[in-house]
């Protein structure tokens, strides 16, 4: 991953942290309202999943040089995903809402640079999630 990628997603998410359990509960409570169809695919409470969430973004920050250091992680997290009934095309409805959500707790610091940094992770993770979907 280039290093400016790199950069911009760990000062974007340096500036999410303090609050970060709040920005990932809002991204949940977004996608089950523009998606209720997802609110199945979830089995625990939002705080659950928020805390979930932080923990996975912060594992896949802290990982961006050597990805292939957390590649059995994500792999077994998507095959896990599929078998909750997450299908491809849901993670482009993911990857939309988290931007969202990060745009709406950064403002302008999410930037287009920023945003096309957060998108190359995310297609990243969910090719990654995906490949462990179909082993």
């Amino acid at each position: 991953m280039h290093p400016d990628t790199v950069s911009r997603v760990r000062q974007t998410w340096a500036l999410i942290l303090p609050q970060r359990k709040s920005v990932c509960r809002a991204f949940y409570r977004r996608l089950f309202l523009d998606h209720p169809e997802l609110r199945p695919l979830f089995k625990g409470e939002i705080d659950e999943q928020a805390d979930l969430f932080v923990t996975m973004i912060n594992t896949v920050i802290s990982a961006l040089e050597y990805p292939e250091r957390v590649r059995p992680l994500i792999e077994t997290l998507g095959a896990r995903h599929a078998e909750y009934g997450v299908r491809p095309e849901d993670y482009l409805k993911f990857e939309q809402v988290l931007l969202e959500t990060l745009y709406e707790a950064l403002g302008d610091e999410l930037d287009a640079e920023a945003q096309a940094a957060w998108r190359e992770v995310f297609e990243a993770l969910s090719q990654t999630m995906q490949a462990g979907a179909v082993r």
